[in-house]
């Protein structure tokens, strides 16, 4: 496979994102906004979420002149409100929001102390399928806001062809000191909408700008049209330059065989799906939108595969591994390249299957390297409707032959009279593997001897020494990376 696709995350970074982080690019790129800015940035605010995390939201409606009297409604991200887990196929509807959610409008930094947090009454629609994006209810109505001088933003569906110039509106705060956490310019370009994985996450029109000062925080900030109050999309995610592959924090695009990494890019979910539901009054209308009640998936195996070579040296075909999960009756389905597989079209789905059966379980995928999408479609029963193509249950497999190319590092992150405390700093999720032996007799080349740490720190006495420690990594597939080492060696100073 492409090496851009298979190297991982830290542990260390995922629990940054489990935070609600991301790491992006220095805030200081995108300028802070004074209040005197013009009007339509006074939408965008600070939101809070559960557990100390903050995303940013705006101020939403179908026109830009709703009904003063209808409650307000707020734009973020679906995550922001789902959380950082990669799970497929998330839908939320109408359901109260947790206490402690509050967004703070017209967010700047030189007016603090006229900062009016606002309380958010219920979740009213909340996604990871196919788009990342929330809407949410706050307490107060839009007449409320009016009188603040906050304005809604509006969606706005604007054919990208080639590139858009666009204005992201953020509150990013990791990696920036607390009294810069506020509103913040960046003027950027945005791509032709493509489809994007992230884990298990599948969307379908995301749209790559190169914008600046991204970093956890930005989440759910407004891609607008550059200098007006059109909503293009909505950012959700960034590609961590740091890392190479896929998976947590580094989406990747689907645009051939072979997916893509676009170092130094951030995405957004177009906004268009939601011109149906936001009404022209202010009022909400989901009708049209994915319910979440389709059939549930789950796995009984990892997304992530190798190919198998038995015996006789015949390729053994990858197995899917998917399960139904509910009480859905009857499954169609259909697979494919998931750059190309037409969920939403109705041509290329099977006969009706027995639920109970489990039959995509042992179904075969691939062969050939690549990301794969199953659609799967459902019925409870005779009686009722089959579940709509366009909003088909969808998971993810992928096949991964290639080893990795980032190189585990162990280093001393500190030294005693009695012993060195070795870090083994590796960009992947796994554990990684560690070999440690006397410098003379220690080959990190020859593979007896590894063993998986539970902690990516080593207490080695120096009294054994002199030492070396070797190293290495593995991806979701379990390809194996090159080796780091490190020799240990007394020093006269101690």
């Amino acid at each position: 496979m492409n090496r851009r696709v298979s190297a991982r995350l830290s542990r260390a970074s995922l629990l940054l994102l489990s935070m609600g982080y991301a790491v992006g690019a220095l805030a200081s790129d995108a300028n802070l906004l004074p209040s005197s800015s013009e009007p339509r940035f006074r939408a965008v605010g600070q939101l809070d979420v559960l557990d100390g995390r903050t995303c940013t939201g705006s101020l939403v409606a179908g026109s830009a002149s709703p009904d003063g009297h209808r409650p307000a409604l707020l734009l973020t991200s679906g995550h922001c409100v789902l959380g950082p887990e990669l799970i497929p196929n998330q839908v939320m509807i109408d359901e109260v929001a947790p206490p402690g959610y509050r967004f703070t409008p017209a967010y700047f930094q030189d007016a603090q102390l006229v900062h009016r947090p606002i309380g958010v009454e219920r979740i009213l629609y909340a996604t990871t399928k196919n788009m990342d994006i929330a809407v949410l209810r706050l307490d107060v109505s839009y007449a409320d806001l009016a009188a603040l001088g906050v304005a809604p933003l509006v969606p706005s569906a604007p054919a990208i062809v080639g590139s858009l110039p666009v204005d992201l509106v953020q509150v990013p705060a990791v990696g920036v000191s607390e009294e810069d956490r506020f509103l913040r310019l960046a003027t950027c370009q945005a791509s032709e909408p493509v489809r994007l994985f992230e884990g298990e996450r599948f969307f379908l029109r995301e749209s790559a700008t190169d914008c600046a000062g991204v970093s956890g925080g930005s989440s759910g900030s407004p891609v607008l049209r550059h200098g007006t109050s059109d909503i293009v999309g909505v950012l959700g995610t960034k590609v961590d330059p740091r890392f190479d592959g896929c998976g947590f924090d580094r989406p990747c695009e689907l645009t051939g065989r072979q997916p893509v990494s676009r170092v130094g890019a951030s995405y957004q979910s177009i906004a268009a799906p939601l011109l149906s539901a936001l009404r022209a009054d202010g009022g909400w209308d989901a009708s049209a939108l994915d319910a979440g009640n389709g059939v549930k998936l789950d796995r009984t195996v990892g997304e992530y595969t190798r190919s198998q070579i038995d015996e006789e040296g015949d390729l053994v075909p990858a197995r899917w591994g998917v399960l139904v999960n509910d009480d859905t009756r009857w499954v169609r389905y259909k697979h494919g390249d998931a750059a190309t597989v037409d969920c939403a079209s109705p041509e290329g789905y099977s006969a009706p299957m027995y639920a109970r059966e489990q039959p995509l379980d042992r179904l075969p995928v691939g062969p050939s390297e690549g990301v794969y999408a199953m659609c799967v479609i459902g019925q409870l029963g005779i009686d009722n409707d089959w579940q709509a193509p366009e909003h088909a249950s969808v998971m993810l497999r992928v096949i991964d032959d290639t080893a990795p190319t980032a190189v585990p590092v162990p280093a001393v992150r500190d030294e005693t009279d009695a012993a060195w405390i070795v870090e083994i700093r590796s960009p992947y999720v796994a554990p990684p593997i560690v070999k440690v032996g006397r410098l003379d007799s220690t080959d990190c080349a020859d593979d007896a001897k590894y063993r998986t740490l539970s902690s990516s720190f080593i207490s080695l006495p120096k009294a054994k020494g002199p030492l070396r420690v070797c190293a290495k990594g593995s991806d979701e597939a379990g390809n194996l990376s090159p080796m780091g080492s490190i020799d240990l060696v007394v020093s006269k100073a101690h």
